[in-house]
């Protein structure tokens, strides 16, 4: 290979290892070699990056796995759920044939139910309509399922929200259940206009309580729980297809 002619060029032009492009084959340049770092300049290799290491899982008590811990973080919920359920089917019972067990409960139910309220009606010397009655039993019992809603988040350790509007977690289906027990409600036992109490008001009047009554048992339930009472809501709704199932299913049973 003859010399290759620099001319003018300065000495620093990279020389190649076969015969001049476009002359010879493309080949890569001479590498040159690197000049060691001074003590002075020399940059401390970086350490390899380590793989970051997995979040501890939560723990979980053991009596949250058991039917019992779910049974005790549940208490509260299940004593409203209970109280409405009942609630409803008393006055369902007026309308609907009811099995001999289930009249039974319910008689003792109602027993129990207007023994409790008329003994703070006796002291307010107030009695309501028995419509109304069955609306401050039911608005109180969806409270109780709200409280016991939140109870059982604080609990478990699921947080809520630290602001909570009215109504924010409504759904369809929750105001379909409240419109379905309150017809039931009203289906209820109507004393005749000549015997009926309607606590200083007429008939209108207690309409309007009625629905007062029940928005505000439903909204105290929203605010308290959020969305774990609409949860708890459509559960009940499930509870009281199966008690009338199950009447249905004694009733017809030989």
């Amino acid at each position: 290979m003859p010399p290759i002619d620099l001319g003018n060029r300065p000495p620093t032009v990279q020389r190649y290892q076969s015969k001049w492009w476009p002359f010879g084959r493309t080949t890569s340049p001479i590498p040159k070699p690197k000049p060691a770092p001074s003590r002075r300049s020399a940059v401390p290799p970086s350490p390899a990056p380590t793989a970051a290491k997995p979040a501890p899982q939560k723990s979980v008590a053991p009596s949250d796995q058991t039917l019992f811990g779910w049974l005790m973080r549940e208490a509260i919920v299940l004593v409203g759920m209970t109280g409405a359920a009942l609630t409803v089917l008393a006055q369902l019972a007026w309308h609907v044939r009811m099995s001999p067990p289930f009249l039974d409960a319910l008689g003792s139910w109602m027993t129990l139910n207007s023994n409790f309220w008329l003994s703070h009606y006796d002291d307010l010397g107030f009695y309501p309509h028995s419509q109304l009655q069955a609306a401050i039993a039911l608005a109180g019992f969806l409270a109780l399922i709200g409280i016991g809603a939140r109870v059982s988040a604080i609990l478990s350790g699921t947080p809520l929200a630290p602001r909570w509007s009215p109504f924010t977690g409504v759904t369809w289906p929750s105001l379909a259940i409240m419109g379905v027990f309150a017809i039931v409600l009203l289906l209820g036992p109507d004393p005749a206009p000549s015997s009926a109490n309607y606590g200083g008001g007429g008939r209108e009047t207690v309409k309007y309580l009625f629905a007062i009554i029940l928005a505000a048992g439903y909204a105290l339930g929203d605010y308290i729980g959020q969305r774990g009472f609409h949860i708890r809501l459509y559960r009940l709704a499930i509870l009281l297809v199966l008690l009338l199932g199950l009447n249905h299913w004694m009733l017809i049973s030989p």
